[in-house]
């Protein structure tokens, strides 16, 4: 099915509406059209009896009595928006739908096929549609689907689907149906999800055209789940507590105490561009440093609606100066800039392992694994300020939610209303506590209220699964993410969430659903390249003092040289996009 019959009724429905009314609102025109032809009436009576008045009446009374009625006339308001469940099951059970997913099961799987998974037949039991999966493998998976894609033939559902061109090409070229203008109706948990907290999924969700394509995950509570760690016998025998590791100052102070005693070549370990991940440590003088490792793309910040590269701001001479300091000091390895850009390596382990390290920045996720390699316990200490109290406006938690990506109904789909209220579904109260914890009594029970998982689950099954194998075989299409816990973590491990998160918000952070179109990217990456390689080349020389500090001003004229402010320009221009969607 290309295009539904409801949405080209309602299309046709608004069409007459408008050739009725002429111009302005048109559901507005239409419903106060009885009430203005009443209005017009008693304006014309009103004239005629000014006519009749004596000569020596106000001119202008006919007016302000026809302003008056049209003043006392009601307004018709629209009313608001009232969650109204739908009622399970909508089918009975002889509809299927096919859903086209890169996913495979697990090694250890008790599973000989997908079509055996336990979700499948709690999905079919609790909303009477069967969901036919056609799973492809992860090695295969993108050329399949790109295969599948070009035929023109699509399945009902895609899972995980991202076209090239963008969701707004997806929706132009005819694969993708645009759910907007349905979703209150048909999906009204996975609306109130998107409206709830000042509609900023709302805003996220929708493309830079208006439209929305995607079912995306939502629920998740943003956290920051990387940051800087030490371990607790060194704290204890230099003298310090972790709650005092807190500014730029006191972590210098720590360094060199642990530098000093235990005779470390380089008490703080940075990867190889000089910046830490979140940008930790940058974030203390209101900058954004680090390239995104992975896409190669500029770090850029917002401040007053205003798109602004770190590496243009004071606050990047005060941190290559701070690290230069430090690098001088015997704080930092005199090879970081050998070392590769992200913190997660072999050579980081094995320093964590030997104790050779004083300070360390990683995910919250290993923090056992390093006590259990170290021998010693491991614990998040703050991110550091500039001054004790200071709050972080970089580098915090952001929803990375975005309309460009997620499970999406195609054009072929001949099932719209009812794939509408399937996919609803996943966002019920019912199915979040399933698709996060499987199967009650059996992967998890419910203690005073709340779901825990059995001690099985994460302590591995028979067959040698491990936690993540044994969610795999139990949870299927989680939309909602309810933040669970890998069963099993240290207290220490528990802590360091609420650690990194203490002073730290995205107030200045660019936001992810920001995007630029074809041209923007087109002009943007014109100048982006030799950007990078200038960025990546000074940085390391202003620290380790191969270039003079005092030419950080004549490196920052020439990035805007370069083209660095041709290219905020683009970001400007997706970030005030974003910004103004309804």
């Amino acid at each position: 099915m290309k295009k539904y019959s409801l949405v080209a009724l309602l299309l046709a429905l608004c069409l007459c509406a408008g050739l009725l009314s002429g111009c302005g609102s048109q559901a507005a025109a239409s419903a106060a059209a009885p009430e203005t032809a009443a209005s017009e009436e008693a304006a014309t009576e009103a004239a005629g009896e000014t006519a009749e008045a004596p000569a020596d009446a106000p001119a202008d009374n006919a007016a302000e009595e026809a302003d008056s009625a049209l003043e006392e006339e009601p307004v018709e308001e629209i009313p608001e928006w009232e969650y109204e469940p739908i009622e399970y099951p909508i089918a009975d059970g002889n509809v299927t739908l096919d859903y086209w997913i890169t996913w495979e099961l697990s090694p250890n799987t008790i599973y000989d096929d997908i079509s055996e998974h336990i979700c499948l037949k709690e999905l079919a039991d609790a909303t009477g549609v069967n969901l036919n999966v056609l799973a492809q493998s992860q090695a295969a998976g993108d050329t399949n689907t790109n295969l599948m894609l070009a035929s023109g033939d699509y399945p009902d559902m895609i899972g995980g689907f991202k076209y090239t061109t963008g969701m707004d090409a997806a929706i132009e070229d005819d694969i993708v149906v645009d759910i907007k203008d349905d979703i209150a109706e048909f999906c009204p948990d996975y609306y109130k999800y998107l409206m709830e907290d000042d509609s900023k999924y709302w805003q996220a969700v929708q493309t830079d055209e208006g439209h929305i394509g995607a079912f995306v995950t939502v629920g998740t509570v943003a956290e920051v789940a990387d940051g800087t760690m030490t371990y607790t016998y060194m704290m204890d025998e230099l003298g310090f507590t972790a709650d005092k590791i807190n500014t730029v100052d006191a972590y210098a102070e720590y360094l060199t105490a642990a530098k000093n005693k235990y005779g470390m070549a380089a008490p703080l370990y940075m990867p190889g561009d000089f910046v830490f991940a979140n940008d930790v440590l940058a974030s203390a003088y209101g900058v954004s440093l680090k390239i995104d490792p992975m896409t190669g793309d500029l770090p850029w910040f917002v401040e007053d609606g205003v798109v602004k590269s770190g590496y243009l701001q004071e606050g990047y001479k005060e941190y290559v100066t701070l690290l230069h300091d430090w690098f001088e000091q015997g704080l930092l390895d005199s090879d970081t800039a050998s070392h590769i850009v992200v913190d997660k390596n072999d050579d980081l382990i094995g320093l964590i392992a030997n104790k050779q390290v004083a300070i360390f920045h990683q995910h919250d996720g290993l923090i056992d694994l390093f006590a259990n390699l170290s021998g010693e316990e491991v614990v998040a200490i703050p991110l550091p300020t500039v001054h004790e109290g200071d709050q972080l406006h970089i580098g915090g938690a952001q929803d990375a939610i975005s309309g460009e990506s997620g499970v999406v109904i195609t054009t072929d789909c001949d099932e719209y209303e009812l794939a509408m209220e399937f996919m609803n579904y996943c966002y019920t109260d019912e199915w979040a506590l399933a698709s996060n914890y499987g199967v009650e009594g059996t992967t998890y029970d419910m203690v005073d209220g709340e779901p825990v998982f059995q001690d099985w689950t994460w302590q591995g099954s028979a067959s040698g699964g491990n936690f993540s194998s044994t969610m795999m075989d139990y949870t299927f299409l989680a939309q909602v993410d309810m933040n669970v816990d890998t069963p099993g973590m240290s207290k220490a491990a528990m802590e360091c969430k609420d650690i990194w998160n203490a002073n730290i918000d995205n107030q200045n952070d660019y936001p992810d659903a920001a995007a630029m179109t074809a041209d923007e990217n087109s002009e943007y990456n014109n100048y982006a390249g030799d950007v990078i390689t200038l960025i990546q080349t000074s940085t390391a020389k202003f620290i380790t003092g191969d270039q003079p500090l005092d030419e950080v001003e004549a490196f920052q004229q020439q990035l805007i040289d370069t083209g660095i402010e041709e290219c905020a320009a683009q970001k400007q221009a997706a970030y005030d996009r974003y910004m103004s969607r309804d």
